[in-house]
């Protein structure tokens, strides 16, 4: 990207009347391969880019982008931005970040990732069927075996002084495989992502994959009741991250959140702490900075059941009077700005999920739920769906169970928590990137007989 393009682009929006501007550039590249019997299926790769230019005209903040980022376009740009300016009719303080603030400093783009060849991909995903088949004759068939890649790179520079870049880069595995017995059909699924290859666990995607479609064989619905329940940890994520947007502070501010008002009450059990950690090692979301450029830092959402701050962007914490946490949000270059978390976790507790689940004579283990974005309300918490898991008895896993519903309230929920396992596990699935231990809650509905 040249530099000298964007002091071309600024000296035009100061001309036209500009008091502050910035651009977001932004480039990615992805790539994705599936196997399916021994031949390759699918191989794609895309590469694309852009960059949005912003600028306050009167008060009012203007906005365009584009695809093409040459000379023909800059004025293009300016003047897009301006006539959107001249239509808005907000009342909203608008401003730029001026780059203060401490950003820590951080490396994920691993250059050895781009060195791997594509035979050496393909042979990865050879393996993992190879493997998948062989491990029991049950597993009939591998209904999804894919590779893929993402690298990125963004630089956020504007006239007040912010001048910031990242790149990053990653790649996933993953299998989805089907278990047969008795005219009985199960599904499992399992992935790995990581920012080495070479460090992309095979057999954990094959022995968690097949053991998951495996121990579902059987599974039958039990009488309906109201009982104990034990969330599986990435099932907990999944679920969790539903409910993130509660603590949007733009959603706070128009009263889409039940929990408005209620900064330093306490919402949940003194079990739960859920932290948003930007600087994680090995997170997916890490960042230094967020799509305002604002130095991004770990925070806690709950602490020990009290609530104890909302997530907020430059404008909303304008509006309450505070500093931003560093959680704005944007998509791509195209996109508008938003809030977001980055790496979104439930602390985790001391015992293990065996030693949690033994403090329990009976309940229900839950290891999947389905229609997460159909089956739940995030203002009233109410939520219903599907799921399969275990039953517990006797403070073990007994058999498994499936066609059950798990119903309930998230609020309530929250204060019902009794424990909570040291098996963090972060999660893709779901709205952003999750983590959670595994949880026991004292009491849920479960439908099913």
């Amino acid at each position: 990207m040249d530099r000298t393009l964007i002091d071309q682009l600024f000296e035009l929006g100061k001309a036209r009347g500009f008091s502050a501007q910035e651009i977001f550039y932004q480039e990615s590249k992805d790539l994705a391969i599936s196997v399916y019997e021994g031949e390759v299926d699918r191989f794609t790769s895309s590469q694309e880019g852009g960059m949005s230019y912003r600028g306050i005209l009167n008060g009012k903040m203007g906005y365009a982008y584009t695809e093409s980022v040459d000379a023909s376009v800059l004025e293009f740009l300016v003047n897009e931005a301006a006539e959107n300016a001249e239509v808005i009719e907000s009342e909203d303080v608008v401003f730029l970040h001026d780059g203060s603030g401490r950003y820590k400093e951080m490396d994920f783009y691993n250059p050895k990732l781009d060195a791997v060849t594509v035979e050496e991909k393909i042979k990865i995903l050879l393996k993992l069927e190879k493997e998948l088949k062989s491990f029991d004759p049950r597993i009939k068939r591998i209904s999804n075996n894919r590779y893929s890649e993402s690298a990125s790179y963004k630089w956020l520079k504007n006239t007040e002084g912010l001048d910031v870049t990242d790149r990053q880069n990653h790649c996933l595995a993953y299998a989805m495989v089907i278990a047969e017995e008795n005219g009985d059909t199960r599904t499992g699924f399992a992935y790995d992502l990581s920012r080495s290859f070479e460090d992309l666990n095979i057999g954990k995607i094959v022995e968690e994959s097949a053991s998951e479609a495996l121990s579902l064989l059987g599974a039958e619905p039990i009488e309906s009741g109201s009982m104990p329940v034990v969330f599986k940890n990435d099932v907990f994520a999944q679920f969790f991250s539903a409910f993130m947007g509660i603590f949007n502070a733009e959603r706070v501010q128009k009263e889409l959140s039940p929990l408005k008002g209620r900064i330093n009450d306490v919402i949940a059990s003194e079990k739960l702490t859920l932290i948003d950690d930007p600087h994680l090692k090995n997170g997916m979301a890490s960042s230094a900075f967020d799509a305002e450029g604002v130095a991004t830092f770990s925070k806690r959402i709950i602490e020990n059941g009290i609530l104890r701050s909302f997530l907020y962007n430059l404008k909303t914490a304008h509006k309450d009077g505070i500093k931003s946490t560093g959680n704005a949000s944007k998509a791509s270059y195209k996109g508008t700005l938003g809030i977001a978390p980055f790496n979104i976790y439930i602390e985790g507790g001391e015992n293990t999920l065996t030693e949690m689940m033994e403090t329990l004579s009976e309940g229900i283990y839950i290891t999947g739920l389905q229609g997460l974005h159909a089956g739940l309300d995030p203002v009233s918490g109410d939520f219903s769906l599907q799921s399969n898991g275990y039953t517990i008895v006797g403070g073990k896993v007994d058999r498994p169970v499936s066609q059950i519903t798990v119903s309930g309230n998230f609020y309530d929920l929250l204060n019902q928590i009794t424990g909570i396992a040291n098996d963090l596990e972060f999660t893709i699935l779901g709205s952003g990137y999750m983590g959670s231990p595994s949880v026991s809650v004292s009491n849920l509905t479960i439908s099913g007989k």
